[in-house]
């Protein structure tokens, strides 16, 4: 399963690369600090799975969540971000995404959802 990482934070980018990495069965395929590089990457390497932040360097996953629905891409989306509100989770789920967690101190759940992937589609 390739997973692609839409992350401006390097430290978390390494983290969840050693996280998500590790687990058999999954390729990272390709990072990304901005929206429009992380829309652009995660077409071209026809991910699988995206994992985006909401605060980006340039553009917001928010817009990014959004801009993947209109082009139907077949991407699993996973938002993580610093500020887990009921507002921000309900608009990236009305965005489009499928996960929403606080990476804080949910990134063990992020690597637990995305096994759950790969085990369910065999």
């Amino acid at each position: 399963m390739k997973v692609f990482l839409v992350e401006d934070s390097e430290m978390i980018r390494r983290r969840l690369r050693t996280l998500v990495g590790a687990i058999d069965g999954v390729l990272i395929v390709g990072e990304a600090e901005d929206s429009d590089a992380g829309l652009d990457g995660i077409a071209e390497a026809a991910a699988d799975v995206a994992i985006v932040d909401l605060h980006l360097a340039k553009g917001s996953g928010l817009a990014l969540l959004r801009e993947l629905a209109e082009r139907a891409l077949p991407v699993v989306s996973i938002v993580v971000t610093n500020e887990p509100t009921p507002e921000y989770k309900h608009e990236c789920l009305a965005a489009g995404a499928q996960y929403f967690f606080d990476k804080s101190n949910e990134l063990e759940l992020v690597r637990r959802t995305i096994r759950g992937i790969v085990e369910a589609r065999g």
